[in-house]
């Protein structure tokens, strides 16, 4: 596998740990019984329990890996997710002194010379750093997320020993599972390696504090020179954490006022701003005694380009009237991807989706329901998702369990059908249908003026006698791995078949030399011929358990 002889003793612990929760099939050398085997494991009741314990195990980084695979409801069963969602990200805190100590290395000033006070006891310990209440000289209460001094070289340790585990999958399983491994941890690498540098989520801050500024929306304001990559300084904001509110003590109108708002905040982000928190969990949300909802953790965000909210827009469309093909399409532009064979099938299916819902009042059905069917229905036909949109559908539904949380009765189709309007009007304003016209008129004509140069080159290569036609058939790699282990018998068999000829050559013209006791052979054929048996057994063994004669 090309481990760094660094890093294995700690593959080893990995290999054990996936040993001890039934995740050896990974390592097993026979590819029919390890695909049969880890079908089984995959297929068990308890492979989501089995898989969130293996994490556990393994240590922070990993855990952290469990937690954004616990948005991809695209690949993953709703059975799965949900374990995957219990994986807490909680260390034990640092040792005391060393968060001030590394304050004072980056800031470059001692910390009775920044703070009046510096609450030594963490507000939360994570992997990766910890949050500490201040005081700054001027008054002003501060929280300060120091980064652990280690993070970053454990980090880095683990990528590498993901990268090569997760190649190491890939080869030994392909196409045979529906997951891109190494695509999961490379998107996780980018993730990681973007909550490591604390410049990246205070500018994340900055960018949702000017998105709702005016607004009910409350994001902490950064301290830029009290922060730096490992230390980030936010003004500290008082109020209840979402999870620590009771419903019952809060008026009617109170508990429908807080629902709404932390569901608007959600949609307002995905589909005006583009520009969304990718895991507005309750502990991440705080109602303030003003009664304005704060945000907090800018680590995980997602991105949707104007394109994207345009299609959206368009898929809204497509939706409301039952228009099964043109779903299709507008899934296609949000850059969803699937097999050709199989778009008839996908289109009778989404069909029937719309159909099935078309019936209901929108107060019959929540968001993560119909979420969830068509997250279903993309892994029943392996639709292949970017990773923006299932991070989107996790938002929508945790901001949809938030709201519902607090007020059952709020139907949050009321408090996206705004944002969906907007989507319709501003496709079908006459500036936005010219400039759709403009746009796909300047397409066709960069076609047009690139054509005659990519058939001039295509000619130019049939005449030089360059062309080249790459040829991708899926079962060569499994063909070729069964003409290997043709190869490595048949090799078997002929040296098999010449210690036995040799042998008995040497044991008919016996030259002198030491003989075997009793036997009178040859101790040359002797051998020769013990060799030629432990051979000859290999090779029925391997056959037989092959189970193909």
């Amino acid at each position: 596998m090309g481990v760094g002889s660094g890093n294995l003793r700690r593959f080893a612990q990995i290999g054990r740990v996936l040993v001890r929760h039934g995740f050896g099939f990974v390592f097993d050398a026979r590819r029919e019984r390890r695909e049969e085997r880890g079908l089984q494991e995959v297929l068990a009741p308890s492979f989501g329990v089995r898989l969130r314990r293996a994490l556990d195990d393994l240590g922070p980084t990993f855990v952290k890996f469990g937690q954004l695979l616990s948005t991809r409801s695209d690949i993953l069963p709703e059975s799965v997710l949900a374990e995957l969602r219990k994986l807490q990200d909680t260390v034990a805190p640092m040792p005391p002194g060393t968060a001030q100590t590394i304050v004072e290395r980056e800031l470059g000033v001692p910390v009775e010379g920044l703070f009046v006070s510096f609450d030594p006891e963490p507000l939360g310990s994570a992997s990766i750093g910890q949050v500490h209440r201040a005081v700054l000289r001027d008054g002003r209460v501060v929280a300060v997320k120091v980064q652990r001094p280690e993070a970053r070289s454990r980090v880095e340790s683990d990528l590498e020993l993901m990268r090569e585990l997760a190649g190491f999958i890939d080869r030994r399983f392909g196409e045979r599972i529906f997951v891109d491994v190494p695509g999961l941890v490379a998107e996780f690498e980018g993730v990681i390696r973007r909550e490591l540098d604390y410049t990246a989520e205070a500018e994340n801050a900055r960018r949702f504090r000017a998105n709702f500024a005016g607004s009910r929306v409350r994001i902490p304001a950064v301290y830029t020179e009290l922060s730096t990559s490992r230390v980030l300084t936010l003004e500290y904001v008082e109020g209840t954490r979402f999870y620590a509110i009771r419903p019952l003590l809060l008026r009617p109108s109170e508990r429908r006022r807080v629902a709404e708002l932390g569901a608007e905040a959600i949609f307002r982000m995905a589909f005006e701003h583009g520009f969304f928190h990718g895991d507005p969990h309750p502990g991440n949300l705080i109602l303030t005694p003003e009664g304005d909802l704060a945000l907090l953790d800018f680590g995980m965000v997602g991105f949707l380009s104007r394109g994207d909210i345009d299609a959206l827009g368009r898929l809204f469309v497509a939706v409301i009237d039952r228009d099964a093909p043109a779903v299709l399409v507008g899934l296609e532009e949000l850059g969803v991807r699937y097999a050709p064979e199989v778009r008839a099938d996908l289109v009778q299916e989404i069909g029937e989706f719309l159909h099935k819902y078309s019936g209901l009042s929108v107060g019959e059905v929540t968001l993560g329901q119909a979420l969830s069917e068509l997250v279903s229905l993309a892994r029943r036909y392996r639709l292949r998702v970017p990773p923006v949109f299932p991070l989107l559908t996790k938002a929508l539904v945790t901001a949809e369990g938030i709201a519902r949380s607090i007020d059952p009765t709020l139907n949050v189709y009321d408090v996206a059908q705004p944002y969906a309007r907007r989507l319709l009007v501003e496709r079908y304003r006459p500036r936005a249908v010219g400039k759709a016209v403009e746009e796909r008129a300047l397409e066709y004509a960069r076609y047009a003026e690139d054509y005659p140069e990519q058939v001039r080159q295509l000619l130019s290569e049939l005449a030089d006698g360059e062309l080249e036609v790459r040829l991708r058939h899926r079962g060569l790699d499994n063909l070729a791995g069964e003409v290997d282990v043709l190869a490595n018998r048949l090799v078997f068999a002929v040296v098999t078949g010449a210690l036995i000829v040799g042998s008995s050559v040497l044991g008919a013209f016996e030259l002198g030399g030491p003989a075997v006791p009793y036997l009178g052979v040859p101790l040359v054929s002797f051998l020769g011929f013990s060799l030629a048996l432990v051979l000859a057994s290999v090779v029925l063994v391997i056959i037989f358990r092959s189970g193909r004669l």
